[in-house]
């Protein structure tokens, strides 16, 4: 089940364990894991980190680490892909005044 969602921030800082993560959200993710639920990442952040790669903002390794965390039998982090299709709910149709 999903528990979170994470930003680009993060996804990077958690698998890097970067000490910027802070307590507060290293222990969030430690309890998810230990329910075995997952957090949840925007395919953007995928395309952000091949952004920041390329730009030499980050670590070239960053992507190919992620997708090793990804792709583990339980994995914390999931990717939630970005789905063309989705469709908004509609809005409420307005009440007429009396």
């Amino acid at each position: 089940m999903l528990r979170a969602v994470a930003d680009t921030h993060t996804v990077i800082w958690y698998i890097f364990g970067d000490s910027r993560l802070s307590i507060t959200a290293r222990e969030t993710i430690a309890q998810i894991a230990a329910n075995g639920e997952q957090i949840a990442f925007s395919s953007m952040t995928l395309a952000e980190i091949v952004y920041l790669s390329e730009k030499g903002r980050i670590s070239s390794l960053t992507f190919e680490r992620l997708l090793a965390n990804v792709d583990t039998t339980n994995a914390v982090l999931v990717d939630v892909p970005f789905d063309l299709t989705y469709s908004p709910v509609p809005s409420p149709t307005k009440l007429e005044q009396p």
